[in-house]
């Protein structure tokens, strides 16, 4: 089996337009799941435990809200998902932190790149995160 994708610089600041887009499909599935889970808590605040009776007049409701949060949720996966494929480690959905490999100087390293960024302007160690960030 190879080993993980190892990328130049400028290869990896080519990926950062695919990055940039895939995570602003993550921003609207967050705001997708966000309103989801603010019907679904309003249903069960209102039903608690017995939403899940079949005779309940909200019960298909939740039911489809429940249905629609895991949809989301995968769809959330995938994309994270996605750029794992092409050798991007997802460290932070939320803030839009993705580390490629990258060899400086001889050693493995991490590129990492945060959402707003134009390009790739820092690394780390492989066994180090985004706090240690140090400038190219």
């Amino acid at each position: 089996m190879p080993g993980p994708r190892v990328y130049t610089l400028d290869e990896a600041n080519d990926l950062v337009p695919a990055l940039a887009e895939a995570f602003g499909r993550i921003d609207e599935l967050r705001k997708k799941l966000r309103m989801l889970k603010i019907k679904l808590n309003a249903l069960e605040m209102l039903w608690g435990g017995e939403l899940e009776d079949v005779n309940n007049p909200d019960h298909t409701e939740g039911k489809a809200l429940l249905d629609q949060l895991g949809e989301t949720e995968n769809a959330v996966a995938a994309v994270v998902q996605d750029i794992g494929e092409f050798g991007g480690l997802v460290k932070d959905v939320h803030g839009g932190l993705v580390d490629v490999y990258h060899v400086r100087e001889g050693i493995l390293v991490h590129l990492c790149w945060q959402r707003g960024e134009e390009e790739f302007i820092a690394w780390h160690d492989v066994d180090a995160g985004f706090a240690d960030r140090e400038s190219l």
